[in-house]
């Protein structure tokens, strides 16, 4: 698969979060506004990209070598909690006064099952080094955008009249599904369309 096969693959077709419903979590029940979001979106994307490298690295040159491909699911949440914890370190030491604009810390968003399952898709798919690099990204960028539509929808309907027992959860759930129906739009006949006009 080419780069910008990958791209549009992770970031609009395989949507992380709307078509394999990982990681809704932060996307239909987290408070807080467009900052909080794009700083959790940032941090999720930069760590879905180096976890998907580092894992590639822990099965190519660890696992595979010494027989050990059994243990791939636990040693990848151990490596994804290790790189977000020391994401975190390194960002408190860098650029502490961003983390607090933020308000969210690195090491939470590794509990996000969306970043295991990026590890996980990229290392079944078999993808080099540098593809797994781009997957992580393309994934991270595509739970950007799915986290930033969804909380435009939720602070939109904030202000709207909405009956009181739909507010909340259940109206959030309803436009991550609208929104999850909506990217049916970008299939693999949409990729192949783009790529037979190149």
């Amino acid at each position: 698969m080419s780069f910008l096969g990958i791209i549009l693959t992770f970031s609009l077709v395989d949507n992380v979060v709307l078509t394999r419903l990982l990681g809704i979590c932060p996307c239909v029940g987290a408070p807080g506004g467009m900052r909080a979001t794009a700083s959790t979106a940032a941090a999720t994307g930069l760590l879905m990209s180096v976890s998907a490298l580092a894992a590639w690295a822990l099965e190519t040159y660890v696992l595979l070598p010494l027989g050990l491909d059994f243990l791939k699911t636990p040693a990848f949440v151990l490596a994804v909690a290790c790189i977000a914890g020391l994401l975190d370190l390194a960002a408190r030491r860098a650029v502490p006064q961003l983390l607090r604009a933020a308000g969210v810390p690195v090491a939470a968003v590794a509990f996000n099952c969306a970043t295991l399952g990026v590890v996980l898709i990229a290392a079944k798919g078999g993808f080099t080094a540098l593809q797994s690099l781009v997957v992580g990204l393309s994934a991270g960028a595509g739970f950007f955008i799915a986290l930033t539509v969804l909380t435009a929808i939720r602070e939109k309907l904030d202000v709207e009249q909405v009956p009181e027992w739909l507010r909340g959860l259940p109206l959030h759930l309803i436009s991550a599904g609208l929104l999850a129906y909506a990217f049916l739009a970008f299939d693999r006949a949409f990729l192949s369309r783009i790529f037979q006009g190149w």
